[in-house]
């Protein structure tokens, strides 16, 4: 992400023009307005000049619903790389990063006890936007829980990290209520104080609802992060069938009526109309595909929004916009500059950012 505003680029190039620079740019008039729309054109040139600008890439997940095959692909992609899908099992819990809150999940503290959100973890800080923070107090639980969908007699596997800045055990309880222990309840010790730590259960579901929770009774702090649940399988990779290899191969079973077209899905295919498909149609709506994708530029319009463009490179954008408005003007020595200059930048993109070392190595 640049650090330029629209309103910063609009003005670098009226400075290299020698023309009057703007406090917003809705009072742009005559070359500057010309200036102002070339920087949206400059912008979608270095976006076209390569599909894989890392700056512009993406990840995308997915879920998928039973007996659905297509699904739309984003609205902002210009390349999607079909051999990046992957199929994993959904995440039942709602809200386990806690990037900014604990919404999702239900306070059943007592006494003392009590349940927040924290900004930053303990340790190590950098690496996490956000914690639920247990803290049980001189006389009181606290107790955070959450109630997830299941799907009876399935077997799944629920992973989470902890840490405790003071020392301490948590219980981990899985049940049929909040915070109940029907179906297993577990400490979590961390011997190391500040030490993040990620465990790992697996369970069998009793029920089409399921509660997870977290409990701390002892006079310290716990941090929780990371939560998911899933049903237990392992993720595996798409493989790709062109569209042709769709309709010879598994159109045919994919499209008739009956339920032996469903199953977990093994290809995924591109479709006629900006989708992408799986084959077999998911059985299920416990699968999530992820995949990565190129996005389309971001298009500037308030006077404050900033470009995809990295800093370093944003002097491309300027020398881009500044040829626009040299050509408009029939300035062609300041043109054929400005456009060797944009030549420049562009070549030195492509050379930091997107060509790659071929690796060997002794077999």
């Amino acid at each position: 992400m640049g650090t330029l505003t629209f309103l910063n680029y609009t003005n670098r190039v009226l400075q290299d023009l020698n023309e009057t620079t703007l406090t917003a740019l809705s009072s742009s008039r005559g070359v500057q307005t010309v200036a102002k729309n070339s920087i949206n054109r400059a912008l979608n040139d270095i976006a076209n000049a390569e599909v894989e600008w890392p700056f512009l890439h993406s990840d995308k997940e997915q879920d998928t619903y039973a007996g659905v095959a297509e699904y739309d692909l984003p609205s902002d992609h210009s390349y999607v790389d079909f051999d990046s899908f992957m199929l994993f099992p959904k995440n039942l819990v709602a809200n386990g990063t806690f990037d900014s809150n604990i919404t999702s999940w239900t306070d059943g503290s007592t006494g003392t006890g009590e349940v927040a959100f924290n900004s930053t973890g303990p340790q190590p800080p950098a690496s996490r936007t956000g914690v639920l923070r247990l803290t049980a107090g001189s006389s009181g639980v606290a107790i955070a829980s959450q109630e997830l969908t299941t799907t009876k007699n399935k077997q799944y596997r629920v992973s989470f990290g902890v840490t405790y800045p003071s020392g301490g055990d948590l219980t981990f309880n899985i049940g049929t209520s909040a915070n109940g222990t029907q179906i297993s309840t577990n400490t979590v010790t961390i011997d190391d104080i500040g030490d993040f730590k990620y465990v790992e259960f697996t369970f069998s579901a009793t029920g089409t609802s399921t509660y997870i929770a977290f409990s701390q009774s002892v006079d310290t702090q716990v941090d929780v992060d990371n939560v998911v649940v899933t049903e237990d399988f392992h993720p595996k990779k798409l493989k790709y069938l062109s569209y042709d290899e769709f309709q010879e191969t598994t159109k045919r079973r994919d499209r008739n009526t009956g339920i032996d077209k469903l199953g977990e899905p093994d290809c995924v295919y591109r479709t006629q109309d900006q989708k992408f498909g799986l084959s077999p149609v998911p059985d299920k709506s416990t699968y999530t595909v992820g995949y990565e994708y190129w996005k389309t530029t971001t298009q500037l319009s308030s006077d404050t929004d900033t470009s995809d463009v990295p800093t370093r490179f944003e002097h491309a954008v300027i020398a881009r916009a500044r040829y626009y408005v040299s050509v408009l003007r029939s300035d062609l020595p300041t043109a054929q500059a400005s456009l060797q200059e944009y030549d420049n930048i562009m070549r030195r993109m492509r050379t930091e950012l997107v060509n790659q070392k071929n690796y060997f190595r002794a077999v």
